[in-house]
């Protein structure tokens, strides 16, 4: 399919309405984007361009700095083609702006524009002994976090990153300013309509604002990893040793390079206990140097996916042995036992023929997968999906013009 192009005497004439500066080659992969110094001036642009969207077929996509579109679209780390990119970095009001717009610590909760740095925030919010969660490094921002839908190794023990918003401000695709939900935990009411653009990838609309809830920081804290064992499997089964042997169940714990990693977090005699114990579990144990948040033990199980198997902790070892036989070395795979995910990336399979006859797990692919282990039946690769009618009915509640809707994106629903 011929890429769409883009009518820039609609976007010009919009860009003219509203004050925003247009950049013809400026965005992500060199495409077009609209950089709003303001909000007033956004929401004027989102209603000029919604006015002529079905004339002018102009489709919009918020990118921010353009970090997470790999997250919401893993077949390429670009925007589609076609689309005018949106750019909010000039929101945050200066290069030298935080975009925090409201911390307090005695309620635990964070207040920021949608451009700032995650970084930042982090850094924030541990001068007043809170973290941030998700648990995510890296260039980020909290707008494409929340729109990507991203969550970190936190999760399994503190739950997804939408658990905990408190609310949002946003802009729909008639340019109008909503709001839902709060700033502090006491003062959310009413549905979670914010909750419905956490993962949404921009098809409602770009989020100018977000709170969040935070949690404390733990008194101390570890990053160990064993040796490394012979196989993926063998370490799959020390992990699986470790979390019925001791009390690490709200941390985090995976497998990556065939070695076990660990952290141990919470009451300093507790973390202590636990490292004795892993002592005597674990061979060849080491301390990584954790790092502010445990930045290194989150780096190292951070792993974009091709596809993710699913089954349960008891067959979880099974799984990964049956998938080094037909795979071979699982080195670069991130493996969560607790959870019994395999997360595998899209290059080891690309070395692959064919996928086991039979295999305990469920298949999600996060990325079209390579010709030798598509169904026949199915020239995508991805599973087919049915027709989400809520979705249909929040895109014309939120969208009437169809303005933020482009054909192929994002490429999981």
């Amino acid at each position: 399919m011929a890429p769409r192009a883009v009518d820039l005497d609609a976007i010009h004439l919009a860009c003219k309405e509203a004050g925003v500066a247009f950049d013809p080659e400026g965005g992500v992969g060199g495409g077009p984007v609209v950089q709003p110094t303001s909000e007033t001036s956004l929401g004027v642009l989102i209603a000029a361009l919604s006015s002529r969207s079905a004339k002018a077929n102009v489709r919009l996509l918020p990118v921010g700095t353009g970090g997470q579109l790999s997250w919401c679209r893993p077949d390429q780390c670009m925007a589609p083609d076609g689309s005018l990119q949106l750019a909010m970095p000039a929101l945050l009001g200066g290069s030298g702006a935080s975009g925090v717009v409201e911390y307090v610590p005695g309620d635990g909760t964070l207040t920021a524009l949608a451009g700032a740095d995650v970084s930042v925030l982090r850094a924030t919010v541990a001068e007043g002994g809170h973290r941030l969660t998700p648990a995510l490094f890296g260039a980020a921002t909290l707008g494409g976090v929340l729109a990507a839908g991203r969550s970190g190794l936190d999760q399994h023990s503190l739950g997804p990153t939408r658990h905990h918003l408190l609310g949002m401000r946003m802009i729909d695709g008639s340019g109008r300013h909503l709001r839902s939900g709060g700033r502090l935990v006491k003062n959310v009411t009413g549905f979670d309509l914010h909750r419905l653009h956490a993962g949404a990838r921009g098809i409602f609309g770009p989020i100018v604002e977000a709170s969040m809830r935070l949690m404390p920081e733990p008194e101390a804290e570890q990053y160990l990893m064993s040796g490394p064992c012979a196989s993926a499997a063998e370490a799959v089964e020390l992990a699986l040793e470790v979390r019925g042997a001791t009390k690490v169940r709200e941390q985090a714990l995976f497998v990556r390079d065939r070695a076990t990693h660990v952290l141990l977090a919470g009451r300093s005699a507790q973390v202590d206990a636990d490292r004795r114990r892993l002592e005597r579990l674990l061979p060849g144990l080491v301390e990584r140097d954790a790092g502010p948040g445990a930045e290194n033990f989150h780096l190292a199980g951070a792993q974009q996916a091709g596809v993710r198997l699913s089954t349960v902790p008891s067959r979880v070892a099974g799984t990964v042995k049956t998938l080094e036989t037909w795979l071979g070395d699982l080195a670069s795979a991130v493996i969560v036992p607790g959870v019994a995910h395999v997360d595998l990336p899209t290059e080891l399979l690309s070395e692959a023929s064919s996928w086991p006859d039979r295999l305990d797990a469920r298949l999600d692919p996060r990325a079209p997968l390579p010709l030798a282990l598509r169904d026949p039946s199915d020239p995508s690769g991805l599973p087919e999906r049915a027709q989400d009618r809520w979705r249909g009915r929040l895109i014309e509640a939120f969208d009437p013009a169809g303005l933020f809707q482009i054909e192929g994106f994002p490429a999981r629903g």
